[in-house]
């Protein structure tokens, strides 16, 4: 299904992202058929209107949108990361809430899960730093919450139907004074800057989300102050390779066009893919692109299961597989030549769309730390 819906909607219109970046109208349209045919609530239960997609389901959904286009497989999928909080630590009340609006079929209700603060870099997502250079502050007051500070880069910024924002009480406090709070798009205080210029991912948007005594329920809290940086490290356990099967996805997809690509192009008096050196080159990547889908489906059989090492599975899936498709679509364009450069041709936008998934959900060299730590 997610591959037949790849091909029919977002294939047509993938090169039209780029110019269309700050109205967003052609993501919109799509956006609006992936909720009708209900992959946008995919994860899910189905009691509140989902499909009960566990971690190796969403896999496979990942891969073949990004096998056609990275940024809308983002799109989809940090809404699923934004629910994972949700769906871990809500009670039933607050599930009823915020998932079933998630997982309409009648509209597309994004979500956004916000870390990232200007000062401070990847340190949200250091279990190390227990959240200790968290800016964004919350103060109780009777019934409510009130939140002040600044987020940047989340996907689906100024969009989202719902923003699961990570705080602190008092930054001195660490992980004791963390939290992790829902708020609404509608919430009075809540603004966005502009959407950020960037190299490729047109697709998904990313812009600053400002906090200016944002109030909302008390009841918004994903359970209580000093959970935060507990959640937070699930999550992103359950998301990491996410990026990972993104990055699978965007490898297999410029592979798959370059291979073609060099079936038909004749050089020296035969088809490219008949060089030696072309044929081997292809073959590291077919083996590189399987290995790293492997790690992934590692991972998330790792967190179905509660595999007690499924935090350096999940941190080696991401980073294996994004530093793959980096080399693999970068590859692809070096064996297309000029034609690969060239934006007639799709592989020069994967190369561009792969840069990032090095970076978000935790910069590579972050996560090779952790994973040496954990040895």
């Amino acid at each position: 299904m997610a591959k037949k819906f790849a091909q029919k909607e977002i294939l047509p219109v993938r090169d039209k992202f780029e110019e269309d970046y700050a109205e967003g109208k052609y993501v919109d349209k799509i956006l609006l058929e992936a909720a009708k045919i209900g992959l946008l609530g995919f994860p899910v239960e189905e009691k509140y209107g989902g499909s009960n997609g566990n971690n190796i389901d969403v896999m496979v959904i990942l891969e073949e949108l990004a096998a056609v286009d990275g940024g809308m497989a983002t799109v989809i999928g940090d809404t699923w990361f934004a629910m994972t909080p949700i769906i871990m630590a809500a009670d039933s009340e607050q599930r009823e809430r915020f998932l079933r609006p998630l997982a309409s079929r009648e509209e597309a209700n994004l979500g956004a899960i916000c870390m990232t603060e200007p000062p401070s870099g990847a340190d949200i997502e250091d279990p190390r730093m227990k959240l200790r250079t968290c800016r964004t502050i919350v103060k109780e007051e009777g019934d409510e919450l009130i939140i002040n500070g600044t987020k940047i880069w989340p996907s689906n910024a100024g969009i989202a139907y719902l923003y699961v924002v990570v705080c602190t009480i008092d930054p001195k406090l660490g992980e004791e004074g963390s939290c992790l709070v829902v708020v609404e798009k509608d919430r009075t205080g809540l603004s966005f800057g502009k959407p950020e210029p960037k190299m490729g991912m047109h697709a998904d948007r990313n812009s600053e989300v400002i906090f200016d005594n944002v109030r909302v329920p008390r009841k918004n809290m994903l359970g209580r102050i000093r959970d935060g940086a507990k959640i937070l490290h699930r999550t992103l356990t359950y998301n990491r390779l996410g990026g990972g099967m993104i990055s699978v996805g965007i490898a297999r997809g410029a592979f798959e066009y370059a291979l073609e690509y060099c079936k038909n192009r004749v050089v020296g008096g035969k088809p490219l893919i008949q060089h030696s050196l072309i044929s081997a080159m292809f073959a590291d990547m077919a083996m590189n692109i399987d290995a790293a889908r492997l790690l992934v489906y590692r991972s998330a059989w790792a967190n179905t299961k509660r595999h007690p090492q499924r935090d350096r599975f999940s941190n080696m899936a991401k980073v294996f597989a994004t530093n793959m498709a980096m080399e693999v679509t970068t590859q692809c364009v070096q064996v297309m030549g000029s034609y690969g450069y060239s934006k007639e041709y799709p592989v020069e936008k994967y190369m561009r769309d792969a840069k990032i998934v090095q970076i978000f959900l935790g910069p590579n060299e972050l996560l090779s730390q952790l994973i040496g730590s954990s040895l």
